[in-house]
This record gives structure tokens, C-alpha cells and sequence, in this order.
């Protein structure tokens, strides 16, 4: 028997295990309320007999004594009966009635009791919120009295009054008391205000959580339901962007592509990201229900985030999951989300006429060589008689024309990128049902979000699955027991480019769709598909990976005596990834006729292939912590917490891929004629620490707190693996001075914090410490027909290096106003990372290897964060406004670059991979400074082309008018020389021109609602940021000397000479160069083909084409209506919620079209999503 239960699937198992959880919640559910009681009491007080309900049950009784007699004994056999049968034994023969709403029991008198009691001080009213809903149960007292009564359940009273002149006082837990002067003959509404004093904001920290008031680390929090609402988003990092100051999110658009969290810029030139916990413990947050979220804490200064130790040296993203609360009623909710989603931003492409005439501009040869000779002139004339009288032509296929001279025409001028592109669906459906006792709790819920992305073909499409279950059950006073189970699949396909590719930008409008007809196809007989990008999408498959995750987190907690908690948590993480992709082969062609495979070569290992690949990652961890608190004086309060955390990941991967397969139609490995390669490898890391916590605070007005971890990493030599790291921080509560209480009425809180803490940084690979030879196959060398296989060279080690230590010393200041209407938060921060590791000293090339890894270079961060968010209430209308801004720069204060070397060739004007010095702000763009174009009265005459004296001339360049002039800024040799330099003291004419980071990136959010009614927008944006685009997106024929790239409409305005005026003037007359448009955009383009174009001088970077990529994103409005409860009471419902939203609605940009400023590039489009939904709960 055993053997067969080994077979079971993990999925199979976790779904039994889901069911059987599933039925324990059930029970608990209905417990509270069909449970057959046994007190144990049977002759008692009321108030006796409901303390021991209450106790038993989970339901709290609310009352008025003077309606209740609670010392009067009663006999009730409480054995087998449920609650509501022992109540109305009690009560049975009284004017004593109640009703139930969650847990909560209230007790009235019979209407006609009511009556009995009329009296000329009789007062009612209704009691709400500040945002208008029912207080039920709030305490509505005549002062100096014990005469008082309660609010129903919808938040209405009456009192009897002993005089005229009497006061009212109105409590409920969390709110302010208010009191009340009894006008006779007017109804009262009285409004409670949160009480900011007692009703405090818990945080989640790391291994616990805390007051918001008593926070002296940096710390910002949102709950998911406030972020997420009712928007059509499936991944939670997509939900996050712009809603929290620090807190960065970038990364692509396609459906179920990953983006990257970054946590105040920079850390490490090695990269470091934030650590993410879910519970506790690290997870895959891109496989999360974003339904399943309860809040999310970011982490952001060294003394929050200390506690984690090495891996938290990025900042930590804090996922706490929802749960079940004690108590919590029977709850089913279901909602739904429909979409359609359609591409935001796309290039646009100049007409085919201005294409054309560019080519004649740029003096390309008449003879158009791509499509076997057209006229360039020919085509124009055609082109422009097609548009007056389309029927005139004889059309073959798409748009061609054969013309008098037997060469093919093409005509009919197109958006490529619609070609491709359609209006797509997604839509997501969550359901979830909730519920407890006094002593079970549970949440079971299930998700599924389905998206098709908005490219042709259907393979960009993304499906993930969820199934997550929780149980919690306190089995004794001291002892709960917790269980958290969650499985996910996730299934997405992603296209695969070919021939010109995907996101090609250098295919022309003209280029026709569908088939090439054999009839014009000089290279072929055969009617072939051209190779554009919806036929590549259409004919060529889809990669297709499947994830799945299974993940148990048990969690234990002791009270053994008070004030003191014990907790040991165990997680169990399994992650499979597979991914395969058959490489089929088809032919195709182009307007040049030469027809292509997809596979490229003809050589056998480029031949269709199979290629599978699967990984799979183990993940451990435990931790074991505990947590005591007391006072002394009931002034001294103390925290203190200490814990152990253990956590080990194991990773194992292979692949295999097999070439010219027997069958396309029915791949496999089988069936596979040619090679079939494997590979596999395997990893394992390890992590163990020690840490602590101690809080103290005085009178809640001086805070102070200290956290320490000792880890030991094994990406460590074994010598010098582990670290101890510090922090320290402290606070005060200025609004809770004695000398404050002036301004108590309009301001709640105003606190100022320090800290400062050491981290530790392991952001490197593993086995760093051991010397490596790689097995490598060659390109060039060929044996019997394939490839030679090589061994690199060991590389050079370190046995002492360490971890890089990351030091945030950080201030801010709380304040809430006006009765919490206003809120404000804002923090200065530096952080400071020591010994990064790079190669520590130069190496001559002759060594063939780079030098060992050291800690010898370090970095400084600035940097600031601000947020506002302001909440009030106008009669019905209630509306809130909430921004959050944030910016930072970093340099490099050490480097060991003893020469100064500046190697240039990084991307976008970025000096090169590794090459840093002191004083570099990362981010730097290095280029040159305009100085406008060069004209004819540059030049001593048109024939030497000889420069007049004083004029800046370029190293290497034969410069003509139109061509771009620099400013000489470093004129070392006296020349007037403008050239490149090497060095920081030879800089030559580049200096910093801009900055590729983001500055003062910012979130908005909106909200005006009004009887059910709800408006809320949400923006958020980069204020600064410099980029260099080049290529394609700015320069003509994408920054070169081909007539077959294309022409985009930012790319028509180029210098060009008056010229001829009509033969009156030849290129040997100066006049013939004087500009047609001198303040044109570009640069010129005339011989383009000769010696002398220029274009690769013309299109050095400098800051004339210097992008602006600031840029404004309408990320999401929503409008909603939700039902009033009095209507959804009829139809025995909870609430319902209709709304309808949209995602990406805008973006203001300066960039150039399809270019997504998140991104920076042409690739795979950012869309809209325009979508409808409901929320409905029983």
C-alpha cells in the first residue's frame, strides 16, 4: 500500500489535504451558532449565564441594565440546547427581545413596552461614522447618571432623560467621546470621530508587528484591498506602482512577465534586490492572488530591516496573507473582473512618399536594390496616381504592382504594428468564504485570472491558478496551532521571434502582408508567407512554461505565562518550472525574394529542434522565536524578542533539446534524426542566524529600539561567512508632551525618529570561493561536422572575502492634523555601502583572467521621501487626495581605478560595464554639447573644404554643412580639436551631460464618493530622468548608411541645403549650401553614401538628442456603485458592489512614439485595459 500512496502527484495530495481542511472549516463555521452547549451552570444571574454564553460562543450581548434585570436568577437546563434556544428559554414571558448581526447580540424591549415610557424628556437619534455607516452598540449615556442605553443595529436610540438640562455623553471603543447638550423636540445626529490617542495603526514588522505611533524605523504599509480595489490587475507587483515613497516598480508589459521591485536606488554596483517574505518567509509574490494579500510593509531603513541580516541589505517587502479572525461570522464573497485590453503606444512610421523622397534626399541610387531594382522615382509617381485612382492599377496580392520596367511596386502603405495587434480579453474570478469562533478560525478561497494579450494568434497569454486554505485553532489557552496551505499553476506562452524578428523597426510601410504570390516572386514559384511580424506570429510556435508551487507554512505560538509568547514557524516551498519550445521550420521570404527558413542555416544543429527544460527549487525554513513584554510604574514599557531563523534552498535544472525531428506535427525526443544534447546543474545555499529585538518606551513619549542579527551565509569562505549586524533607533512623541496640549484639537501627532543600522550584503553568486573551469562548445573550430568542445581557464580566487556592509543612517517626522484629516510623512536618508565586491586590483590582459573578487570599493546614496494624504467629509460627499514623492542619488566614494581610465562604450553613453572611479554619480551620460550645425560660412570655399580659422573641427572627420558642430571643451592639443579622450584628466570634449536615473518619481491618488457612489483615479510618474535612445527611435534610416531601414515621422525634419533654386546655382556656388531650414531637427543626410556622410559623427552621443523621459501615467479610474444594506438585507445578501475601471488609460511623454517610458525601447506594447466587474458577499 505504501508504495502506491508514493505516486500520488504533490497536486493530488494538496488537494486532498485542501478538502479535508475545507470540511474542518465548515464545521467551525457553524459551530458557534448550532454547537449543543453545555455551561455547566443551572441556576444563575443573567449576567452569569450570558458571561458563559459569551465565553462558549464568541458573541458579545449589548444592553441597557434598566431594560434587563441581570441579577435575577434563573433555572435553565443549558445541556444540548444551542445559544438562541437558551435565550429564548430566558427571556421567554418578558418585553425583552433581540437580534443578531455578526457576533454581536443586542437586547431591546418590545415596542409596545416603548410606549409605556413616553416622556416630555424622551430624546432619539442615529450614531455613525465619519464616513456615515451605523455605529451598533455605541454607548449613549445621561451624564452623571447610570441611566443609558445603546445604539441598534442601525445605530439608532432612545433615552429617557431625567431633566431638560441634561447632558449626553456618546462613547464607542476606538472613537472619542463626545457629550452632548439635550435640545427638547430635535432628533440628534451625532458623528464619532476616530480617536487618535487609543485607536492605533498596527504595522507589520519583521517577526512581529507595532504600534504605528511607537514606529521609530522607516516603514510605510498599505493594505492590499486599498490598493488593489476594484482595478483589472492579476500580478501584485503591477498593483503596487506609484503607491508607496521609496518604493520603485519597473520592468515589461507582457502578460505574466515579471517587473522588479527596487527599494531607494541603488545599493550595490553588484545589484541587489529586496528581499520578499510572505509570512515571514521568502516566496514568489508574482504567484500570489493578489486577493489573497491582507497589507504589505516595505522596509526601508537598516533599523527596520536589520533583523534580516545579510539578505535584507536591498530593503524587505514584508507580504502578510489574509487570515481569519476570532469571532468573525460566516462570510462568502465572489467578485469578478472582464476586461479588454488594446496596445497604448506603438511607432509611427513617416508616409511612404516621405520614405522615398528621403532616399532621393540622402542621394541614394535611383535603382532601390531590396525589391530588385524599383525606380525610387517611378515609385513615387505610381504611389501618388495609386492614391488619386486605386482601380487604374492592376494589383497582385497586397498593394504590388508590376510596372512597365517588369519591377515590382508596392502601394499600399500600412501600419505594420496594427497588422499584428487586436483588442484582447482577460478576466479574473476570486472566491473566498471566511469565519470562526472563539476558538477556530478559517479562510478558504480560490482564484483564477485568465489573459489574453493583445498580439495576434493568441500566444502571449498567461493563466494562473490558486488554492489557498487556512486553519487556526486555539486547542488550549496557552497553545495555537496554525496551518497555511497554498498552491498555484501558472501557464504562459510567450512568441518567438524569426527572420526580421517581432520588433524589428527597419521594415518599411510598404511592406505587404499575407503571402508573396508566385506570380511576382522572382525567388520562388511558390506562393510564400512574408516574413513580417504577424506571419511570424501566425506561423511560428509559442514557448510555453508552466510553473506550479506548492507551499505549507505551520506555525505554533505558546503563552505559557503572560506577557509572554513563544512562536516557531516551519515552511515547505516546491516550485517547478518547465519550459519547452519546438523550433519548427517553414519557409518565408521578403520583398528582397530570397526565400528564408525560420530556422536560419542549413547546418544540422540548426535545423528544428525540441527543447525542453525543467527546474525545480526546494525551499526550507524555520524559525523560532519569542517575545516578552512588561512595565514598570506603568511607565517603563518593555519589549523584548530573540529568535532563530534557519533556511536552505536547493535548485536542480536540466534541459534537453533534440534536432530534425521525424514529425513536425508530433515532436518528441523519440522522434528526433539528428543530435540530441543534455545538460543539467545543481545548486545549494544556505543561510543561519540569531537576532533580536528590544523595545522600550516611556509614557509612549520616548521611544527607543535596538535590533542585532548574527548570520552565516554559505556563499562565504568558511573563514569569514559570518557577521554580526547592528541597529539602533529612536523616537519621540512631541504631540504627547504635557506642553502640547494647546494644540491637541487640531494636532493628533507629530513625532521625530532617528536611526542607524549595518547591514550585511550576499547579493553574489555561489561558490564564489572556489576556482571554476567552465565546458564550453565553440563556434568557429569544427570536428566531423560539429563543434569543438573547450574547458576556459580557472579563474583567480579570494579565500578572505566578505560581505558588503550597507550602513543607513536615517530621519524623519510623523504628523497627523485636523482631527487625522491630514497626514504627513517624511524621511532624509543616507546609506553608505562598504567593500563591494569587485575585482581588487588591475590585472595585465596577459594573464588571461580577471583578478579575485575583494571588497574594496565603496558607495554613497542621498536621498529623501515625502507623503501627504489628506481625508475628509463634506455632508454626503466624502473625498481624500493622497501623493507621495521621492528621489536619491548615489556616487562611488572608493574605487580602485588608480589611472582614471573612463572606458566609454556602455550603453546609452553609461561608461562600461566595471569601469567606476571616485566621485561618479551612477547614472552618469557621458557625450558631447552641441553647437548647432556647421554652416557655409564655416568653410573657406566648396572645393577644399577647408575650415576657416577659429572653427572647432572633429578628429577623423571631413565635416560638410549640415553636419553637427561640437563644443570644444578640453582643447589639450591646441588645435581646436574636438575628440574623445580617455581618461579623467583626458576627458576630450565629452562631459556629463544627463542622468539615466529616475528623480523625484511620484504616486497620486484620488477619491470622491457620494451615497454609494465612488470616483477614484490613480497617477503615478518619473519628475526627472535623462535617456539616450539613438538608432531607430531618433535618426533617419536608424542612424546609418542603408536605404532599406525605415522612416518615422519624428524623422522627416533633416538639414538640407536650398540647393539649385531651379538651376540657379551648382554645388560649387556657395549659395547652393546655404540652409533651406537651418533650425531643423536633424542632422543632414545628403551622400549618404559618399566618404563623406558623416553619419556616425553626426550621431555621436551628445545633448542636443538627449531624451527627456519624464512622463505621466493615468494608471487607473474606477467608478463604482455599491448597494445600500437596507435594499440587500431583503434579498439576504451582505453587499454588492458593480463597477466598471480602467488601467493605463494615458501617458504623457515627450519620447517617441512606442516608446514606453517604464521600458525605453520598442518591444512588446504596454496596454489598456478597459473592464467591468461585480463584489458580492452573503
Amino acid at each position: 500500500m505504501a508504495k502506491y500512496c508514493r505516486k500520488f502527484p504533490l497536486t493530488m495530495k494538496l488537494f486532498i489535504m485542501f478538502m479535508l481542511y475545507s470540511v474542518v472549516g465548515t464545521y467551525a463555521a457553524a459551530y458557534s451558532q448550532e454547537a449543543k452547549l453545555n455551561l455547566g451552570v443551572q441556576n444563575c444571574t443573567v449576567s452569569e449565564l450570558l458571561s458563559a454564553l459569551g465565553k462558549q460562543t464568541g458573541y458579545n450581548f449589548f444592553f441597557n441594565n434598566s431594560h434587563i434585570d441581570v441579577n435575577r436568577r434563573v433555572a435553565v437546563n443549558t445541556n444540548g440546547k444551542d445559544v438562541f434556544a437558551i435565550l429564548d428559554n430566558v427571556f421567554a414571558g418578558t418585553n425583552v427581545v433581540y437580534s443578531v448581526k455578526n457576533k454581536r447580540i443586542i437586547f431591546s424591549v418590545k415596542e409596545e413596552q416603548a410606549v409605556k415610557q413616553v416622556s416630555t424628556h424622551l430624546v432619539s437619534g442615529i450614531i455613525t461614522d465619519e464616513l456615515g455607516e451605523p455605529v451598533i452598540g455605541a454607548s449613549v449615556i445621561e451624564k452623571g447618571t447610570t441611566n443609558g442605553t445603546i445604539t441598534d443595529l442601525d445605530g439608532k436610540f432612545t433615552l429617557n432623560l431625567s431633566s431638560d438640562k441634561a447632558l449626553i455623553e456618546v462613547s464607542y471603543i476606538g472613537y472619542s467621546t463626545q457629550t452632548i447638550k439635550y435640545v427638547p423636540g430635535h432628533a440628534l445626529k451625532v458623528t464619532l470621530k476616530e480617536d487618535t490617542q487609543n485607536l492605533q495603526e498596527v504595522v507589520v514588522v519583521g517577526f512581529g508587528s507595532q504600534k504605528k505611533a511607537n514606529l521609530t524605523g522607516s516603514v510605510s504599509q498599505v493594505k492590499m484591498d486599498d490598493v488593489l480595489g476594484n482595478r483589472p490587475v492579476t500580478s501584485v507587483k503591477n498593483a503596487l506602482q506609484g503607491t508607496m515613497p521609496g518604493l520603485t516598480v519597473t520592468g515589461g508589459s507582457s502578460p505574466g512577465e515579471s517587473k522588479t521591485f527596487n527599494i531607494r536606488g541603488t545599493t550595490s554596483i553588484n545589484g541587489v534586490n529586496p528581499l520578499v517574505l510572505i509570512d515571514n518567509v521568502e516566496g514568489s509574490i508574482d504567484l500570489l492572488n493578489p486577493e489573497d494579500i491582507e497589507s504589505i510593509s516595505v522596509l526601508k531603513d537598516a533599523a527596520s530591516s536589520a533583523i534580516y541580516g545579510a539578505r535584507a541589505a536591498g530593503g524587505v517587502i514584508l507580504v502578510t496573507t489574509k487570515k481569519a479572525k476570532k469571532g468573525e461570522r460566516f462570510k462568502l464573497n465572489y467578485n469578478n473582473n472582464f476586461g479588454f485590453q488594446s496596445s497604448i503606444n506603438q511607432p509611427e512610421q513617416a508616409s511612404l512618399d516621405s520614405y522615398l523622397k528621403a532616399l532621393q534626399d540622402a542621394d541614394f541610387p535611383d535603382e532601390y536594390t531590396l525589391t530588385g531594382g524599383s525606380s525610387v522615382a517611378k515609385w513615387r509617381e505610381y504611389l501618388a496616381a495609386y492614391k488619386q485612382d486605386p482601380s487604374a492599377f492592376k494589383i497582385v496580392g497586397d498593394g504590388i504592382y508590376v510596372g512597365e520596367d517588369g519591377k515590382n511596386y508596392y502601394l499600399n502603405e500600412k501600419n505594420l504594428y496594427d497588422q499584428f495587434l487586436e483588442t484582447s480579453f482577460m478576466q479574473t474570478h476570486n472566491i473566498s468564504a471566511t469565519g470562526g469562533t472563539e476558538k477556530l478560525r478559517y479562510r478558504i478561497a480560490g482564484g483564477l485570472s485568465k489573459e489574453d494579450g493583445p498580439l495576434v494568434e493568441s500566444k502571449d497569454t498567461y493563466m494562473r491558478k490558486n488554492i489557498s486554505t487556512f486553519l487556526g485553532a486555539d486547542i488550549t489557552d496557552w497553545f495555537t496551532q496554525e496551518i497555511d496551505m497554498r498552491y498555484s499553476v501558472a501557464d504562459r506562452t510567450t512568441p518567438n521571434s524569426v527572420g526580421t524578428g517581432l520588433w524589428n523597426t527597419n521594415i518599411v510601410s510598404y511592406y505587404p502582408q499575407g503571402v508573396m504570390p508566385g506570380s511576382v516572386n522572382t525567388g520562388s514559384d511558390e506562393d510564400l508567407p512574408i516574413c513580417t511580424p504577424a506571419n511570424i506570429l501566425r506561423y511560428q510556435n509559442a514557448t510555453k512554461t508552466d510553473t506550479d508551487n506548492a507551499r505549507i507554512f505551520l506555525k505554533s505560538i505558546f503563552r505559557p505565562i503572560k506577557n509572554l509568547e513563544l512562536v516557531g514557524e516551519y515552511t515547505y516551498d516546491r516550485r517547478n518550472v518547465g519550459s519547452s519550445y519546438y523550433a519548427n521550420k517553414w519557409t518565408y521570404t521578403g520583398v528582397e525574394m530570397s526565400p528564408g527558413t525560420s530556422t536560419g542555416a542549413t547546418d544540422k544543429l540548426n535545423n528544428d529542434y525540441l527543447t525542453r527544460s525543467v527546474t525545480n527549487y526546494d525551499y526550507n525554513a524555520l524559525n523560532l522565536y519569542g517575545s516578552y513584554n512588561f512595565s514598570l510604574n506603568k511607565e517603563h514599557n518593555f519589549k523584548v524578542m530573540a529568535g532563530f531563523n534557519q533556511e536552505r534552498r536547493q535548485t536542480t535544472s536540466q534541459s534537453t533539446t533534440a534536432y530534425e525531428m521525424l514529425s513536425s506535427t508530433a515532436p518528441t525526443f523519440q522522434s528526433a534524426q539528428g543530435k540530441i544534447t543534455a545538460s543539467n546543474s545543481y545548486d545549494d545555499y544556505a543561510i543561519r542566524g540569531a537576532f533580536y529585538r528590544i523595545n522600550y518606551n516611556y509614557q509612549d513619549k520616548y521611544l527607543v529600539e535596538t535590533n542585532g542579527r548574527y548570520d552565516g551565509s554559505s556563499k562565504f569562505p568558511k573563514n569569514s561567512r559570518f557577521g554580526f549586524f547592528p541597529s539602533v533607533s529612536v523616537g519621540w512623541n512631541i504631540a504627547r508632551e504635557s506642553w502640547m496640549k494647546p494644540t491637541e484639537n487640531w494636532l493628533g501627532e507629530l513625532k521625530l525618529r532617528g536611526s542607524w543600522g549595518q547591514i550585511g550584503n550576499q547579493n553574489i553568486n555561489n561558490y564564489q570561493y572556489y576556482p571554476a573551469m567552465t565546458q564550453n562548445k565553440g563556434s568557429v573550430w569544427l570536428q566531423d561536422g560539429d563543434y569543438v568542445n573547450y574547458i576556459s581557464a580557472p579563474s583567480l580566487i579570494s579565500s578572505s572575502f566578505t560581505w558588503e556592509k550597507v550602513e543607513t543612517l536615517d530621519f524623519g517626522i510623523d504628523a497627523s492634523l485636523f482631527n487625522n484629516r491630514l497626514k504627513a510623512t517624511f524621511d532624509w536618508y543616507q546609506r553608505t555601502t562598504k567593500g563591494m565586491l569587485v575585482a581588487g586590483i588591475e590585472m595585465p590582459a596577459v594573464i588571461g583572467t580577471d583578478a579575485p573578487m575583494q571588497n574594496t570599493a565603496d558607495m554613497r546614496t542621498n536621498g529623501w521621501e515625502l507623503s501627504l494624504t489628506w481625508r475628509d467629509k463634506i455632508g454626503d460627499w466624502d473625498y481624500n487626495i493622497g501623493v507621495n514623492l521621492y528621489d536619491h542619488t548615489s556616487k562611488i566614494t572608493k574605487f580602485n581605478n588608480e589611472k582614471g581610465t573612463l572606458t566609454f562604450g556602455g550603453a546609452g553613453g553609461i561608461l562600461a560595464s566595471g569601469c567606476y572611479y571616485t566621485g561618479q554619480t551612477l547614472g552618469d551620460i557621458w557625450g558631447y554639447v552641441s553647437d548647432g550645425y556647421y554652416t557655409i560660412d564655416d568653410f573657406v570655399d566648396t572645393s577644399s573644404w577647408k575650415l576657416v580659422d577659429g572653427v572647432t573641427y572633429i578628429n577623423g572627420v571631413n565635416v560638410r554643412p549640415g553636419d553637427e558642430k561640437f563644443k570644444n571643451l578640453n582643447d589639450q592639443t591646441g588645435e581646436n580639436e574636438i575628440n574623445s579622450g580617455t581618461s579623467l584628466e583626458n576627458p576630450g570634449d565629452r562631459k556629463v551631460i544627463g542622468n539615466t536615473t529616475p528623480r523625484y518619481c511620484f504616486g497620486i491618488n484620488l477619491g470622491v464618493s457620494y451615497k454609494g457612489f465612488s470616483l477614484s483615479m490613480m497617477m503615478q510618474g518619473t519628475g526627472k530622468r535623462d535617456y539616450w535612445l539613438g538608432g531607430a527611435s531618433l535618426f533617419p534610416f536608424a542612424g546609418g548608411t542603408t536605404a532599406y531601414r525605415a522612416l518615422y515621422s519624428n524623422q522627416t525634419d533633416y538639414w538640407e541645403p536650398q540647393g539649385s533654386c531651379d538651376g540657379l546655382y551648382s554645388q560649387t556656388d556657395r549659395e547652393y549650401w546655404i540652409a533651406k531650414n537651418p533650425d531643423a531637427g536633424l542632422y543632414r543626410i545628403y551622400d549618404l553614401t559618399s566618404s563623406e556622410k558623416n553619419v556616425t559623427s553626426n550621431t555621436r552621443i551628445s545633448d542636443k538628442y538627449l531624451q527627456n523621459a519624464a512622463y505621466l501615467r493615468i494608471k487607473n479610474i474606477t467608478f463604482s456603485y455599491t448597494f445600500p444594506q437596507a435594499m440587500m438585507k431583503k434579498i439576504s445578501l451582505s453587499g454588492l458592489k458593480l463597477f466598471v475601471s480602467g488601467e493605463n488609460l494615458g501617458t504623457f511623454s515627450s519620447l517617441p512614439k512606442g516608446y514606453d517610458p517604464e521600458r525605453l525601447s520598442w518591444g512588446y506594447p504596454f496596454y489598456r485595459t478597459v473592464s467591468f466587474g461585480l463584489n458580492v458577499t452573503l
